[in-house]
């Protein structure tokens, strides 16, 4: 992947991240049951955060098999620990947030876990944050 398309996916990761942490502690202010007003910013977020987990997907998938590829012997090195926790993580991670925003999306009656919701809207700025800071790492060395 090139170094530019690597920041480019890395800033998007970034600011779907701080937006999705962000508006989840502010709706404690303006709508605590996320019944009204909220509704309207999630539901323009929530494929936002669909395309992010998804590309997260794709590029810690990536990561993983570089990581596999490299492996000459069977010691577990931290990068290949990080590249498989990722990976193995987001998949399980993408599933749920589907699942939960194809209830609330395109279910009839609506339904979707508020606890699955909360789970989501704090761990998803850390997963994003953490394979958009990789992703920047990545890009800055291959420019030297």
């Amino acid at each position: 992947m090139a170094a530019n398309l690597k920041r480019l996916i890395a800033v998007y990761l970034f600011g779907v991240g701080a937006m999705v942490a962000i508006h989840f502690l502010i709706t404690q202010f303006y709508d605590p049951t996320w019944e009204d007003a909220s509704l309207a910013a999630w539901s323009v977020m929530n494929p936002l955060q669909v395309i992010a987990v998804a590309l997260t997907v794709v590029v810690t998938y990536l990561r993983k098999q570089r990581m596999c590829a490299g492996l000459s012997d069977q010691t577990v090195t931290r990068e290949y620990l990080e590249a498989n926790v990722l990976f193995y993580f987001s998949v399980p991670f993408f599933l749920a947030l589907l699942w939960n925003w194809f209830g609330v999306q395109f279910a009839d009656p609506a339904h979707s876990s508020e606890l699955l919701w909360i789970l989501i809207d704090v761990t998803l700025p850390v997963l994003l944050g953490v394979t958009g800071h990789q992703l920047l790492t990545e890009a800055k060395a291959e420019a030297g």
